[in-house]
């Protein structure tokens, strides 16, 4: 260890030295990005036919701290420091020019430095900036509000994520889906895009609407469809008016019949007056019917022949 804290001194004391009276060929900082769980390669820009004798890297933190040395590569072999550290057997080389570094967390994130050795005592220095993210949650959307007219079936999405990443939100629509068209009159987003405000027409046509969720390396998208509660109030609605007309239809049927048998009782009524008139002269009975201006009476006679 204490050969290592050495060396790590003596090249740091060496870098500074050949920055002063070497030859160094300057190369932009290199953006990686990287998945927790998954692997990151570094890989060194290096021009064709160019002999490399030996790759150093080192490692400065994004979280802060004093950054360290990661190791040596030469003669086909990576010497690492302390295998015991955070890296551990995290490291390796892939090839000659190209670092790996595998099971990612989120505190590896930060710059790699590699510097690269050449014949004729030249090097170059490449950098990497390393950003691990964690993978997208699956999200779920929530129907908040709902409200229908026979015209229209308003509903309030939102699209909910676990996790404390700060994840970017887009709505789709249709199946497949495709990005939806957020200057629509039917369509308004809020809460950084999490919410939709969706006024569907009760005609099905893209009642179904999902919700993207990424972050530079992964995405996740979960999916509703309108149409399972849309038509659901409808057929509530639906089913009220079903119910009412088989009321006023079932009154209705009673009013018919009681009118009708009211009617079969009258005609049958009459009928059997007239009956009874025509068998009462067989009878030698008779009605003699008189009105004076008090009142209207009948009188009935019977004559014996």
């Amino acid at each position: 260890m204490i050969f290592f804290c050495r060396r790590f001194h003596f090249t740091t004391l060496l870098y500074f030295l050949l920055d002063t009276f070497s030859h160094a060929v300057e190369n932009p900082t290199h953006q990686v990005k990287g998945i927790m769980g998954a692997s990151v390669l570094f890989p060194a820009n290096i021009s064709q036919g160019i002999t490399v004798e030996k790759m150093e890297w080192d490692f400065y933190p994004k979280s802060g701290g004093l950054g360290f040395w990661l190791g040596e590569f030469s003669h086909g072999k990576l010497e690492h420091p302390s295998p015991t550290d955070r890296f551990g057997q995290r490291l390796d080389m892939v090839n000659e020019t190209t670092l790996r570094i595998k099971d990612l967390e989120l505190d590896d994130g930060g710059i790699y430095n590699a510097r690269i050795w050449f014949m004729k005592s030249r090097f170059q220095e490449q950098s990497f900036n390393l950003t691990v993210y964690e993978p997208v949650p699956t999200p779920q959307v929530l129907h908040q509000e709902v409200s229908s007219t026979p015209e229209e079936c308003n509903v309030t999405l939102q699209c909910q994520t676990p996790g404390r990443e700060e994840l970017k939100v887009f709505w789709e629509t249709g199946n497949p889906p495709r990005a939806l068209e957020s200057s629509l009159d039917e369509f308004q987003l809020s809460d950084n895009g999490r919410q939709l405000h969706v006024s569907w027409e009760t005609i099905p046509f893209d009642s179904t609407f999902t919700c993207l969720v990424s972050n530079p390396v992964s995405e996740k998208r979960a999916s509703f469809d309108l149409f399972h509660i849309c038509s659901s109030i409808e057929g509530e609605r639906n089913g009220t008016w079903e119910n009412l007309r088989l009321i006023l239809g079932l009154s209705a049927g009673f009013l018919l019949g009681l009118l009708a048998i009211v009617v079969i009782i009258c005609q049958w009524r009459k009928m059997r007056q007239r009956e009874i008139v025509r068998m009462l002269p067989e009878r030698g009975i008779f009605f003699i019917a008189h009105q004076n201006s008090e009142e209207r009476h009948s009188q009935l006679f019977r004559f014996s022949a």
